[in-house]
């Protein structure tokens, strides 16, 4: 017992539990550093999160304040909240817009906030800042394995100060998406197959094309594993798992089990067809599609120096976007890590000059985008 201790001897635990204590800080903030690099991560987040905050609240319009965070939650945030809220409700009738179209992670993740008594609101914003974080951090350690480290810096800016990059700070499940994917496809570099698969399951749950992370890491996987099958199912198998169960509950509440689906005849799409045939009528669209375009020549002309898996992973969710729906397809692309290094790998040869001026182009991209969103009623 520590009374019958001797006083050097507790004087020498005091001591031991001292430097462990120490040993443990010094631990933790070696991991920290590792994950979270000031230059290359945290400041990038720090300045866009920063300008989108500002954005969103600066372009609001009058009266959506809503305590100072109604302007994050306009358009698909509302119905994530209406969701988080009161279910699902009654099967879509017609071309009636309704909450089936939306998956459940968003919904789910304001629920638990506010069951944790947090706003769910709120709640869900701090989230997505710090899941945004995280995105930022991955898109970093992945890069470096593929590319230079002024390269993956350069990436990691790329991707904060996109155009469409302020709803990274809004209502939207784009930063959990992108957070799941790219630690996805991280920890399947590193042959943590398990973790990998459940954070495929969340992609696949997050977004109705969420299940092509699952689908690309597994072709991947299976094009390159020296015992495939077994690999395959670790890494996919969660994700078609959990996918299939969503299909099976919308079954049974709906009928449908892919109601998601056809829910979507709710909204007023303009396909690629529709765009080329009526250029002038959906100047929105013809914002999403220039920059679907943009990442996808980056991606093509860095093609060969990036993993297969990684074009398995941008082509099948950008593309079907042409015939499915082009307005959203800037948020897609910025939920996209793989244009982003290669645009990484692209400014790497520009001159300094040159990356200052591009820093300040892609603010005021970025402040027009806000504006163009939660100004001018376009979607992001």
């Amino acid at each position: 017992m520590l009374e019958q201790l001797e006083p050097g001897d507790r004087a020498r635990g005091d001591a031991r539990h001292a430097v462990e204590s120490t040993d443990w800080g010094r631990r933790l903030r070696e991991i920290a550093a590792a994950l979270l690099p000031w230059r290359e991560v945290v400041l990038p987040w720090m300045v866009s999160r920063l300008v989108s905050a500002t954005l969103i609240v600066a372009t609001a319009p009058a009266g959506r304040t809503a305590g100072g965070t109604g302007a994050f939650s306009r358009w698909d945030g509302v119905w994530y909240l209406l969701i988080a809220r009161a279910g699902y409700g009654h099967p879509p009738l017609g071309a009636v817009q309704s909450r089936w179209p939306f998956f459940p992670v968003l919904p789910g993740v304001i629920d638990v906030t506010r069951t944790l008594g947090i706003p769910g609101r709120g709640g869900v914003i701090t989230i997505n800042h710090v899941a945004f974080l995280l995105a930022l951090a991955g898109v970093w350690r992945l890069a470096r394995r593929h590319t230079s480290d002024d390269a993956s810096r350069l990436a990691v800016w790329a991707l904060a100060l996109f155009p469409t990059a302020f709803v990274f700070s809004m209502v939207y499940p784009s930063a959990i998406f992108l957070a799941t994917a790219v630690w996805a496809f991280v920890l399947v570099e590193e042959h943590h197959d398990a973790t990998a698969g459940v954070l495929a399951a969340t992609a696949a749950l997050t977004r109705p094309n969420g299940a092509v992370v699952a689908i690309a890491l597994t072709i991947g996987v299976a094009a390159a594993a020296s015992r495939p099958w077994w690999r395959v199912a670790r890494v996919g198998g969660p994700a078609f798992v959990a996918l299939g169960l969503w299909c099976a509950l919308c079954w049974h509440w709906t009928g449908n089990p892919v109601v998601f689906f056809a829910a979507k005849r709710g909204w007023h799409e303009v396909g690629l067809l529709d765009l080329v045939r009526h250029p002038l009528r959906d100047p929105n669209a013809c914002l999403h599609l220039a920059l679907g375009v943009a990442a996808g020549v980056v991606v093509l002309l860095r093609r060969r120096r990036l993993p297969a898996a990684w074009s398995l992973f941008s082509g099948p969710y950008l593309i079907p976007s042409l015939g499915l729906g082009i307005v959203g397809l800037g948020r897609y692309t910025n939920e996209c890590f793989p244009p982003f290094v290669a645009a990484g790998e692209l400014l790497e040869r520009t001159r300094a000059t040159t990356r200052r001026r591009l820093f300040v182009i892609a603010v005021g991209l970025q402040a027009a985008g806000a504006w163009w969103v939660l100004h001018q009623a376009h979607v992001p």
